[in-house]
């Protein structure tokens, strides 16, 4: 059975994945805390001396957040139409057997047991990996943030 040994490792990538994950996490919030805090001050700035304010970066402000979350949309968006997918080329096959006008054979009960088996697989993995594809973009942006905002701070 090759899906059954196969688990296994796509387990324990998918397991390590979230570990990164979560050192990723905890990365962004890190890089979120001095961004937070550059431009407070930059806001401060442009509230104390209107001429001087940076609004550059204050109007850029709303749009990468929004452009952040719609790419947070199109990932957990992509997983989820796998999974349909998946879920529908499965039941497709069951249909196809159990209609087929024989009798089922060890072979097909094997066949079956197999590709349900990384079907579910599948399905564990892709829900372990959201997290990952959901934080990505959120990660890139706030550490992007956080190296430029010290730069120009320096």
């Amino acid at each position: 059975m090759k899906a059954g040994t196969a688990a296994w490792t796509d387990l324990m990538t998918a397991g390590t994945e979230m570990v990164a994950t979560g050192a990723r996490a905890t990365e962004m919030m890190l890089a979120s805390s001095s961004v937070i805090g550059a431009r407070m001050t930059i806001m401060s700035r442009a509230a104390c001396h209107p001429a001087e304010g940076d609004y550059a970066e204050i109007g850029d402000m709303m749009m990468e957040k929004a452009v952040a979350a719609a790419k947070v949309n199109q990932a957990l968006v992509e997983q989820w139409s796998a999974v349909l997918i998946d879920t529908s080329e499965q039941a497709q096959h069951l249909r196809q057997l159990m209609l087929g006008g024989r009798p089922l054979h060890a072979d097909d009960i094997l066949e079956l047991a197999e590709r349900w088996t990384a079907h579910g697989m599948r399905m564990l993995t892709r829900t372990m990996d959201a997290g990952g594809l959901a934080l990505a973009p959120v990660h890139q942006q706030a550490t992007a943030n956080a190296r430029r905002l010290s730069e120009q701070v320096s």
